[in-house]
């Protein structure tokens, strides 16, 4: 085994593709809410594949970034998120490498999620509950030489800029009228009603980088498993 399942190797790149756009939405939290919604989505059908149903608050623990917590969190954004748009629209090359950065981390992290599902690993169909495999996999990601992934990613969105920016235009598009009053909910049922088009839209975005990870040596793809097998081994 070299890349996942066929059939979830090329959902984890296109989850992959679609948080790549988020830091091309110039709208501060709209951008962070749509990224939370992708990787959310994509371990919901990894975990489906596999016939398993998580609830609501594994899916989140498996998913999301760490959080500061909400009080710290909401009286920084409104002094950060006024500076963050105007950052984007001045250092827009900086969010080009923040794409890719974010592309190839979401690639691992759903690699090894469902590597951990492929092995039954995980709660409710294995005996890891997800507080305990999240934080296997954080660790196992933490050892990770991310540049293997990161050069196909760079290399793909590098060759598609112009699709790239305009499927993040229709994201924006679908969720401006959101602004900063949006709830998950709210996001959630924009982001579906919009994410068909999007897949449509990165489709050939997506086979590129597939042909790229393809090349990729088996053994880098041997070592990454080797370091979650050994951290979800570990008596924590």
């Amino acid at each position: 085994m070299t890349t996942p399942e066929k059939t979830n190797h090329g959902r984890i790149v296109t989850f992959s593709v679609m948080v790549g756009l988020t830091p091309l939405i110039p709208v501060p939290f709209i951008d962070d809410l749509a990224k939370t919604h992708f990787k959310r989505r994509m371990t919901r059908e990894l975990a489906a594949s596999y016939g398993q149903t998580l609830t609501e608050a594994d899916v989140k623990t498996l998913s999301d970034d760490a959080d500061e917590g909400c009080l710290r969190g909401c009286l920084i954004s409104i002094f950060i998120y006024p500076l963050k748009w105007i950052f984007r629209k001045i250092f827009m090359f900086l969010e080009w490498k923040r794409a890719v950065d974010l592309a190839t981390r979401a690639y691992y992290h759903g690699y090894l999620i469902d590597y951990a599902f492929d092995r039954k690993w995980i709660a409710p169909e294995g005996g890891t509950d997800a507080a305990r495999a999240r934080a296997a996999i954080d660790r196992a990601l933490a050892e990770v030489n991310p540049s293997v992934i990161e050069r196909a990613v760079k290399e793909t969105f590098s060759q598609s800029k112009n699709i790239l920016k305009t499927a993040a235009r229709m994201l924006q598009t679908s969720l401006r009228r959101l602004a900063r009053r949006a709830s998950e909910e709210q996001v959630e049922q924009a982001m579906e009603s919009v994410e068909q088009k999007e897949e449509r839209e990165i489709e050939g975005v997506v086979a590129r980088l597939q042909q790229g990870i393809g090349k990729i040596p088996a053994d880098h793809f041997d070592r990454v498993r080797a370091m979650l097998e050994a951290e979800m081994s570990e008596k924590r």
